[in-house]
């Protein structure tokens, strides 16, 4: 399991992402503290491992009051369709932000936003490009 932090604009917010992490005992159980942490419930945990086990999922919780998501990013099928979750996931990252600072999100700066976001995930998760 790789667990990485992003920060933005200087903790304006931030985001935790949590990924490649398989049927291991030590893996789901560190995943399972970290949406504990998070405020889940025993029941939305299990849901949630059930959800993440299969190919191709993701889920985002947001917690306002320490202005911080946390993204699990579960196994994916392919190079693209891991990115295509991440940008799923981070639309739900872009959501929060923008209800927590009361931005349109029919606006041009939401579209920035969600730029910026991916921009820093792929600064940090990404290789990089030649």
């Amino acid at each position: 399991m790789r667990t990485d932090y992003i920060d933005i604009d200087n903790g304006k917010w931030g985001i935790v992402i949590v990924r490649d992490f398989y049927d291991i005992e030590d893996d789901w159980y560190n995943a399972e503290e970290s949406m504990r942490s998070f405020g889940m419930t025993q029941k939305a945990i299990r849901r949630a491992c059930k959800i993440l086990d299969t190919y191709n999922s993701g889920m985002t919780i947001t917690r306002d009051d320490l202005r911080m998501s946390i993204i699990f990013i579960g196994r994916s099928s392919n190079r693209g369709q891991f990115w295509n979750t991440v940008s799923h996931e981070l639309h739900h990252v872009a959501t929060a932000i923008e209800e927590y600072y009361g931005v349109d999100n029919l606006t041009e700066p939401s579209a920035y936003l969600h730029g910026h976001l991916l921009q820093r995930v792929v600064e940090v998760i990404a290789e990089p490009c030649k």
